[in-house]
């Protein structure tokens, strides 16, 4: 089941935000599904544009640094980042 993933991209990675993490809050995105047969690296997304955003992903988690099968769904302004920072950093 795909879920929705809430964060802000720094220095090109993706800082998990919301649901809590239950390891690292630093997470890589892939393109890639879970039972594809190449690495998760070959899918991996490059999220430079978003530098600074809060961003919405969909995708399936592992449970550890991975997204599988992300998608960019949404990304915020300036001022939807302040609040994501506010509300999911505090």
């Amino acid at each position: 089941m795909r879920r929705l993933f809430i964060g802000i991209v720094e220095n090109g990675v993706f800082e998990l935000l919301f649901p809590p993490p239950a390891s690292s809050t630093f997470v890589r995105l892939t393109t890639t599904g879970i039972r594809d047969s190449v690495p998760p690296e070959n899918g991996e997304l490059n999220l430079i544009e978003y530098e600074k955003a809060a961003i919405a992903i969909e995708g399936h988690a592992d449970g550890g640094s991975w997204i599988y099968s992300a998608s960019v769904v949404d990304t915020g302004e300036p001022i939807v980042t302040a609040l994501v920072e506010k509300v999911f950093r505090e």
